[in-house]
């Protein structure tokens, strides 16, 4: 039984949440598809829309100019919605339509499409709006079967002219056109138009007026060991082609095949797998088709587009007898960190991940680590591929890699059908930084705890097992973490008394299943105190982590009294009979100031017997110390002579810091220097003044002993570094003015089970 008996104590300033994600801006909020035929057009064939959110909730709106179609939907944050078209928006014309499908959203998603009909499916990515584009070329299956068929569609244009260039043989209003042979048509907004043949289309080119979304594939392709299966892709623009892709064969296949295809004259291409290489001479809409009976890895000298068509039917362990499916290959050095994607539980579903990742130790599927499932791997030349079986699986999932880029197929197969779609640069999702460590933010009423992805799942337990003392309080499972609050007044929280202070205590708890074992267990408080110290420390040992929030306090030494020329290499000497110029600010609006009231020397900061104070109480007490006005409240700058202590080379500074409110005047900050007699009516007074203390820095600045020319006189180096503190004021009650701090110190967990798991904090957060 792994159970966390002790933890460390971090003294940190509230800080605000690790943000892993960024906004999405204004990418990923609309795109245009069509329901290309499926086999035939009969009631049981539908066309499902997967809208899925990232770290914003979305309202989305689907809708098809004729037969008409509206549907609004609200989708929660990291979730997913279907809406689901029949089959009467399935397109079985020879002329131009309305049935363009088109998908808005006030926020970026994803959209992933199901074309299905009994025993027979596909899927695809849809691409945003603007990675659309003007120049395409076809790809269709080889093979036997019906019909190859594409479609381009306007979505967003009042009028597209398109120009088509035929390879194969497709008709339009009649007429018969051949290999070489070229036309235009208009489409309107909102229209699309379909073709289909008998004959192979690959290397047709499109080209329009304006970008445009292009579907491809084949209404009835019979594989090995199937019968007549629907395939669908949406295709890229010649500008989002790549040059380099690994290919890595799904299951344990021999007989699945790729196609390439070239958009420039004189491109060469090189294919290397374990058996070999060979190289391939294309012109502009010439392609090649290739068997993909093992790992291969393709370098072109020009950007190519590589189709994947599975057509084998069955692998040993798998589903016996399945359909085929088509899926673009993504540029393998063009992937994402982060990916959300969807299965249906119709499926055995499957994902392959590509990646030049050296292992699997740092992916994270569904925020377990991705070792947990049963996975495969292959590796060639530098680029891995681990196919990974995720069972019959519903809804939207995420994956994410926490350094290196990688892309992604999903797929699944059943009993005479499959789907399969690849995902590559494209995701509106913005990567993550890294997954966040335990930490906490105590707000007025509750606080908010944040658990890693990595400590819930070696823990094995999910969000429903991680809960507070009231067991129905329980966390909530975001992108990279899981979030617990944990209110002041319920939940089982306790008010405790300590030493004049007040606390918000509660137990944060991971518990297996219907037993009363706890896996994980994190003290946790909030301190409440009516005003608060800040005191900076410049510590000659250097801390992993710097608190980040809504404000920063620096501290900078520079050159001269001019405060123009900060001292920035360290360490740092200075003549024992100069002056030493300290600059502190808080970054902020005008709503604050900044007093300091204690500044001191020691010689080391274990030391503290020998210090020497330049400022105590907000008083003078250094009989050089000269303070420099400034206008700036949010501002203080001072100077005094240097010094050093007797048998000492380093001299360490240190000082504490209060951030008042303008609108609390008169506050500490206005006060200025308190005599002795003062100092006794304020301990005896209402308001608390605490000192925090924090040392983080990450530079040194030390004092060394050198003769001058003559040999008369020493030098005093000073340790000088800019330390960015951050500070939060939070309002609770008619307190106004707070800041925060925090402080880490490290004592390992010891696991009466598994000393090789993880450790992790309890925290104090004072605020």
């Amino acid at each position: 039984m792994y159970h966390h008996s002790e933890m460390f104590l971090v003294l940190c300033a509230v800080c605000s949440l690790l943000q892993a994600f960024s906004d999405a801006g204004q990418t990923q909020r609309t795109f245009v598809t069509a329901f290309l035929t499926n086999y035939i057009k009969s009631p049981n064939a539908t066309f499902q829309l997967y809208l899925v959110t990232c770290d914003k909730a979305a309202t989305v709106t689907v809708t098809v100019s004729q037969p008409f179609f509206n549907k609004t939907v609200h989708v929660d944050k990291d979730s997913s919605s279907l809406v689901t078209l029949d089959y009467t928006y399935m397109m079985d014309e020879t002329d131009v339509t309305s049935k363009v499908i088109l998908v808005t959203s006030d926020v970026a998603i994803s959209v992933f499409a199901f074309s299905t009909r009994e025993r027979t499916a596909d899927a695809i990515s849809c691409l945003p709006q603007e990675d659309l584009g003007k120049e395409y070329y076809i790809i269709t299956p080889e093979g036997t079967g019906v019909s190859r068929q594409f479609a381009v569609v306007n979505g967003f244009e009042d009028e597209v002219q398109v120009h088509i260039t035929v390879s194969g043989s497709i008709t339009y209003k009649g007429k018969p056109y051949k290999t070489g042979d070229s036309f235009t048509l208009l489409l309107g907004k909102q229209q699309v138009i379909q073709f289909q043949s008998s004959d192979d289309l690959t290397g047709t080119k499109i080209s329009s007026s304006a970008p445009v979304a292009i579907l491809a594939g084949h209404t009835c392709f019979v594989g090995y060991g199937s019968t007549c299966d629907t395939l669908m892709e949406q295709l890229h623009p010649v500008e989002n082609w790549g040059e380099v892709f690994a290919v890595f064969p799904f299951f344990i296949h021999t007989k699945d095949v790729i196609r390439l295809i070239a958009g420039s004259p004189d491109t060469l291409v090189t294919i290397n797998s374990p058996k070999g290489a060979t190289q391939h001479s294309l012109q502009e809409g010439g392609h090649v088709r290739i068997t993909v009976d093992n790992i291969l890895l393709i370098n072109a000298n020009k950007p190519v587009m590589v189709s994947y068509l599975l057509q084998e039917s069955s692998s040993a362990g798998i589903q016996y007898s399945y359909d085929p499916f088509i899926t673009t290959v993504p540029p393998s050095l063009l992937g994402r960190r982060y990916y959300k994607f969807v299965t249906q539980s119709l499926y055995d579903n499957f994902i392959l991940i590509v990646s030049q990742a050296s292992s699997d130790s740092k992916f994270y599927l569904d925020g377990k680590p991705l070792s947990s499932y049963p996975t495969t791997m292959k590796e060639f030349n530098g680029f891995r591929g681990w196919q990974v079986s995720l069972g019959k699986t519903e809804g939207q999932h995420e994956i994410y890699h926490e350094t290196s880029t990688f892309t992604l197929y999903v797929f699944g197969t059943e009993a005479s059908t499959s789907y399969g779609y690849s995902v590559g640069k494209s995701a509106p999702c913005p990567e993550p930084t890294q997954e966040p460590e335990c930490s906490i933010r105590c707000l007025p009423d509750v606080a908010e705890y944040i658990l890693p992805h990595s400590l819930v799942s070696d823990a094995d337990l999910d969000a429903l097992n991680i809960h507070l003392k009231d067991p129905l309080c329980q966390a909530k499972k975001e992108k990279d973490h899981y979030l617990i609050r944990i209110p002041y007044t319920r939940c089982g929280s306790n008010v405790l008394y300590e030493d004049g202070k007040t606390f918000y205590a509660n137990t944060i708890y991971g518990t297996i299943p219907d037993t009363d074992i706890h896996r994980i267990e994190i003290p946790v408080r909030c301190e409440i105190e009516s005003n608060k110290t800040l005191e900076l420390i410049i510590n000659p040992k250097v801390n992993d982590v710097i608190c980040k929030s809504y404000y920063n306090i620096s501290m900078k030494l520079y050159q001269s009294d001019s405060f123009t020329e900060p001292i920035t290499l360290y360490p740092h000497e200075v003549d024992l009979h100069s002056n030493l110029h300290v600059e502190l600010e808080v970054e902020s609006d005008e709503k604050l100031q900044i007093f300091v009231e204690s500044f001191i020397a020691s010689p080391s900061l274990e030391d503290t017997k020998k210090k020497y104070k330049v400022i105590s109480q907000g008083c003078q007490v250094d009989s050089t110390l000269r303070v420099h006005p400034v206008t700036d409240r949010r501002l203080q700058r001072f100077s005094f002579h240097a010094f050093k202590f007797e048998n000492f080379h380093d001299v360490y500074l240190s000082c504490n810091v209060i951030i008042c409110h303008n609108s609390t005047s008169p506050n500490r900050c206005t006060q200025g220097c308190i005599s002795s007699r003062q100092r006794r009516d304020v301990r005896t007074s209402k308001e608390q003044v605490d000192s925090a203390r924090l040392s983080q820095g990450p530079l040194v600045f030390v004092s060394e002993e050198k003769p001058a020319h003559g040999g008369s006189s020493t030098l005093a180096s000073v340790l000088s570094v800019v330390l960015c503190v951050t500070v939060i004021l939070a309002v609770l009650g008619l307190v106004v003015q707070k800041e925060y701090y925090r402080r880490q110190q490290r004592v390992l967990l010891q696991s009466s089970s598994n000393s090789s798991r993880r450790n992790h904090p309890a925290h104090i957060c004072i605020f």
